[in-house]
């Protein structure tokens, strides 16, 4: 008679699907497979009879990527904002109109983001790069705008912000022109970087001057600062030569009439 034992292992199982429908698009589900490649681990961990153990697979390169990609998105955008309003607030040297322009360009990266999300582009190494990319392109069309309204003097914040972009903002126009010419060439490109950059691109020029030339004179004109001090003592002597030649005009005019003589 044996005296052998028999012991039987129930093992449940299950396939659970880590990739989703976007239209008509099987696309990965990054939200699966992190809790996926997370629950695999945390399961190896807890077999204490084993030696030192870890899962691998070649996936996991990917989903780590998944994993800390929304938190590198938020930091790195986080200090390139903080960047460019230090440097603005330095350049500028008005704390209000750095402010309203920094306010600005973050606006613009939430239309792009919104616009990636409607086109389709997935939020991965490259998309982020041409995020953080987007605050320095789309910053140049809203910085030439509020410091040329800073220089204006006057108390009529509409008429400063009329005589600004009339100064500035066909330099500003042509600027983005040429910077969109420079890309678009990449739009038919068959590599999946190059058409994402130059999407993101052309919609960071888009944006970036209809932000600049657009939103940034009508929130100047509502809420921004006085001009400088410099450009007040311009416009004051603007104002008295235009006096003085004005009563230069008027004089030689009665002077020259018989009838007042």
């Amino acid at each position: 008679e044996s005296r052998s034992t028999l012991e039987a292992i129930r093992v449940k199982s299950e396939y659970v699907r880590l990739t989703k429908l976007k239209g008509t698009k099987v696309i990965d589900d990054a939200d699966k497979q992190i809790a996926a490649m997370d629950a695999t681990r945390e399961m190896i961990d807890s077999w204490d009879d084993l030696t030192d153990t870890f899962p691998y697979s070649e996936k996991f390169i990917a989903i780590e990527g998944f994993k800390i990609i929304r938190k590198e998105l938020f930091f790195n955008v986080g200090l390139a904002l903080l960047a460019v309003g230090v440097i603005v607030l330095l350049t500028v040297a008005s704390p209000v109109t750095a402010l309203i322009i920094t306010i600005n360009v973050a606006f613009c990266l939430v239309e792009i983001l919104g616009f990636m999300y409607a086109l389709g582009i997935a939020i991965d190494s490259v998309s982020v790069i041409n995020i953080v990319l987007a605050v320095g392109l789309s910053i140049d069309y809203s910085a030439h705008v509020g410091h040329c309204f800073m220089v204006k003097g006057g108390s009529d914040k509409n008429k400063r912000a009329l005589e600004a972009l009339a100064d500035i903002g066909a330099a500003v126009l042509n600027g983005a022109l040429t910077t969109f010419l420079a890309v678009v060439v990449l739009l038919f490109s068959s590599s999946y970087v190059f058409v994402t950059l130059s999407i993101q691109f052309a919609l960071t020029v888009g944006l970036g001057v209809t932000h600049g030339l657009i939103l940034l004179p009508v929130l100047l004109s509502l809420l921004g600062p006085k001009p400088f001090s410099s450009a007040e003592d311009l416009e004051e002597v603007v104002k008295n030569v235009d006096d003085t030649g004005s009563s230069e005009v008027n004089s030689k005019e009665f002077s020259d009439n018989p009838k007042d003589a």
